[in-house]
């Protein structure tokens, strides 16, 4: 995953410029965060892509992003599968920096989302085609 992210931040800045101005077909920007549940208010805490902290991380897709003073705020749009202290729709702040990964769709094709090819190592030749052909993902 590490070079997944890595891939991901050398395309932030075009995101964000795509994201501000969004060119015809383009739509669902969405950026990919770490979380982990700790204890004490709010419940968890935000986890950058080049750390490595003891505990259970689990990265979610955030949608709705949006500027929020030096940062972005945005929605979690994935049920949360190990923790307990967040949930889906609960908004997030965090920086650039938390960033690990993001995407959008053009005409209906998905452009970024480095951690996908990672994520589908385990997948079956069949379902790796099938991302292919749907959404343009090819991860061979």
């Amino acid at each position: 995953m590490s070079a997944a992210f890595a891939h991901a931040a050398t395309g932030l800045d075009d995101f964000f410029a795509k994201w501000r101005h969004p060119p015809k077909g383009a739509q669902r920007f969405s950026v990919k965060i770490g979380l982990m549940d700790v204890p004490g208010a709010p419940g968890y805490a935000l986890v950058r892509p080049d750390a490595f902290p003891a505990g259970q991380v689990e990265w979610f897709w955030m949608h709705d992003l949006r500027a929020d003073g030096a940062g972005f705020s945005a929605q979690i749009g994935n049920d949360a599968e190990e923790l307990h202290n967040v949930s889906f729709g609960q908004t997030i702040r965090f920086t650039r920096q938390d960033i690990g990964d993001w995407t959008y769709f053009q005409n209906g094709k998905i452009i970024g989302n480095a951690t996908a090819c990672p994520a589908l190592a385990h997948a079956s030749a069949e379902e790796r085609r099938q991302m292919k052909e749907q959404y343009g993902l090819n991860c061979d």
